[in-house]
């Protein structure tokens, strides 16, 4: 079947290029973070839901009234004949009434027995008392329609590394009388649909509350010029305007520490460098690639705005009804990709720029595919998680070509249990190694560096740790500062000062 209207459910990365061009702002971080959700079970004064809708009950009624053929119920109840055609089959599907011609050939409509039970059913509604769940937001404070069995525990989002946001103002659970100001109708009928709830008429018991977690992700920027802090949220997605504005409301910014964690992370980035390359950071570097981060930025988008229309359409061709359209569908996906590549041509010819937060990854694909004589990364520590069996696979297909490959790590172990220590990756590289000699692989035990070299086309030198961070889950807030270089003295500069270690 034809699903061309399908939403594709985008990936934390996919929405910080979707999503990460701000006037006035950059882009400096995006993470998973599990945002806080209070399950509250509640007893209350209900009344159900009527088991006739309000039309279908007039209908039975009139027709009780001896208002039986189809043009004196239009009239009397002011409502289109068609209309009515079209309600009076479904109470004769329903075994509602009965509908036939009279002698005098005008067909009449008669109430049966079900028809008079259910017209008493109606009458005798009465309100009740029902025990219910509520969701509630702990950051907009209002209910949220989401099921329970998909929410985390504390234990869960400590587990996935997600960054735990406090709920506001007081990181407080909702109190009854918080409770009893909120519209419970809407909550309830959103989460127990089953229970039939026409209205909520008061709450009569709050039981105990528990604190929840649902995913996100959340981008921060700051502002061109000065250090104000944004963060936009987005759930399964979307962006999510009301936590977006609670969260400022109630400045999150201020409550997290945003700024100063991010400031932090951006003087120990620059000081890496410098034990790096101790001259790279001049003042005419770093004013170069500010003022040409104002002009690529937009293109950057639009190359993850690229990115996600082909994916759409890569979605879509699993649902084409006809050779016809999957031969559209992919020329269209030849159009995009020429596009893309054009783009990132003219991208990667710029002397010395900042790489967005969120270019990292998608270029260290790139590099593990398009090395052609060399291939030079630098990272503290190794994961599993990262340098998992596609990464493997594509570095043993660059030693395979015979290029020639240098992957220095090691800071020293961490010895927490249960810590991903990327002993797989570890063991494949160096086995790899024994065997290839253009595999130069080692644990330099003293690097804080993070270095991307490729060929002499470019070098990136900033944050990003290629071989241990995936990108999104994290607990700490910082700034993602790197620089992409695609000056060949520089390249070669930096190239000279690892190679000797291998």
């Amino acid at each position: 079947m034809n699903n061309q209207n399908s939403i594709v459910s985008l990936e934390p990365n996919d929405i910080a290029r979707r999503y990460g061009s701000k006037p006035g702002y950059q882009l400096i971080d995006f993470l998973q973070v599990a945002l806080p959700v209070f399950v509250i079970p509640i007893e209350a004064i209900v009344i159900a839901s009527k088991p006739l809708g309000l039309v279908d009950e007039f209908l039975l009624r009139s027709i009780t009234e001896n208002i039986n053929t189809l043009s004196t119920i239009s009239g009397f109840l002011g409502l289109d004949e068609v209309f009515v055609k079209k309600r009076l089959g479904e109470l004769i599907t329903d075994d509602l009434i009965g509908y036939a011609p009279e002698p005098n050939g005008i067909a009449t409509a008669k109430v049966t027995a079900k028809g008079q039970e259910a017209i008493k059913k109606v009458m005798l509604i009465q309100p009740k008392r029902e025990s219910l769940f509520l969701a509630i937001d702990g950051i907009t404070r209002q209910p949220l329609a989401v099921r329970r069995d998909i929410l985390l525990t504390g234990v869960d989002a400590r587990a996935y590394g997600l960054k735990e946001i406090r709920a506001f103002p007081d990181d407080k659970a909702p109190e009854f009388d918080d409770l009893a100001t909120l519209d419970l109708t809407q909550a309830v009928a959103n989460v127990k649909k089953e229970k039939s709830i026409e209205k909520v008429m008061s709450l009569v018991h709050m039981g105990k509350r528990l604190r929840r977690f649902q995913e996100a992700t959340m981008l921060v920027f700051r502002s061109e010029r000065g250090r104000e802090i944004h963060v936009d949220f987005f759930v399964d997605g979307r962006p999510h305007k009301q936590i977006t504005d609670a969260f400022a409301l109630h400045d999150g910014v201020k409550s997290l520490h945003i700024l100063e964690q991010v400031e932090d992370s951006v003087a120990q980035t620059k000081s890496e460098i410098a034990s790096v390359l101790p001259d790279f950071l001049t003042e005419r570097i770093t004013l170069v690639a500010a003022t040409a981060r104002a002009t690529f930025q937009p293109i950057v988008t639009k190359v993850g705005n690229i990115e996600s229309k082909i994916a759409e359409k890569e979605f879509a061709i699993d649902d084409a009804d006809s050779r016809a359209e999957i031969e559209k569908l992919k020329g269209q996906i030849q159009a995009l990709n020429a596009e893309k590549v054009k783009i990132e041509t003219d991208l990667s010819s710029i002397d010395v720029r900042h790489l967005e937060v969120h270019e990292h990854r998608p270029l260290f694909m790139r590099s593990l595919d398009n090395a052609k004589s060399r291939l030079l990364i630098i990272s503290p520590w190794i994961k599993d998680q990262v340098l998992n069996n596609l990464r493997l696979t594509k570095i043993q297909a660059l030693v395979d070509r015979g290029v020639e490959v240098y992957i220095g790590y090691g800071i020293g172990e961490d010895n927490k249990p249960g810590t991903d220590k990327g002993q797989y990756a570890i063991r494949f590289l160096s086995d790899l190694a024994y065997r290839k000699s253009n595999l130069h692989f080692k644990e330099l035990g003293d690097t804080h560096a993070k270095i991307l070299l490729m060929d002499d086309k470019y070098a990136v030198i900033g944050s990003f740790n290629w071989l241990s961070f995936e990108g999104t889950v994290r607990k700490a807030f910082r700034e993602e500062m790197s620089y992409y270089v695609n000056v060949k003295t520089e390249i070669e500069k930096l190239f000279k000062r690892y190679d000797h270690r291998f």
